[in-house]
């Protein structure tokens, strides 16, 4: 990929961050916890990736943000706190609830999302969305 292919896919990767927070806030107000919750992770997921992209990485594969924060302070030199960490944990236990992995008998995941957890989520993938849009390096 050359330098002007590879920096318009790492823009368009945080506008598709960006687009998909929108998506979560707009799912929170209309009551869908569970799809602001997915979209939120999923914003944060395209944040990330797309400064790893920016510093040569790969982006394909794991959904997982504790590894891609991981990847993202070896790889890329970001800075990674304990707050962004924290933000990643509440958007996984989120996805935990969501892909069935905590389901219990007659209760859909969808059952046991609460607006808290949605606009924590939401919150958690507004900060990370801000921190790897500002960590792009320039001209990425």
């Amino acid at each position: 990929m050359t330098d002007i292919g590879k920096a318009d896919t790492v823009a368009a990767w945080l506008r598709q961050s960006a687009h998909d927070l929108e998506h979560a806030g707009a799912a929170l107000a209309a009551g869908t916890h569970d799809w602001a919750c997915l979209a939120a992770a999923h914003a944060a997921e395209k944040a990330i990736k797309a400064v790893l992209l920016a510093h040569g990485g790969r982006v394909l594969g794991s959904q997982n943000l504790l590894l891609l924060l991981d990847r993202a302070r070896q790889e890329a030199g970001v800075a990674v706190d304990d707050d962004l960490i924290d933000d990643a944990r509440t958007l996984m236990q989120a996805l935990a609830v969501l892909s069935g992995q905590c389901t219990y008998s007659g209760i859909a995941p969808y059952e046991l999302t609460t607006r808290a957890q949605a606009d924590g989520a939401l919150g958690a993938a507004r900060r990370l969305h801000a921190h790897f849009a500002a960590a792009r390096p320039a001209g990425a």
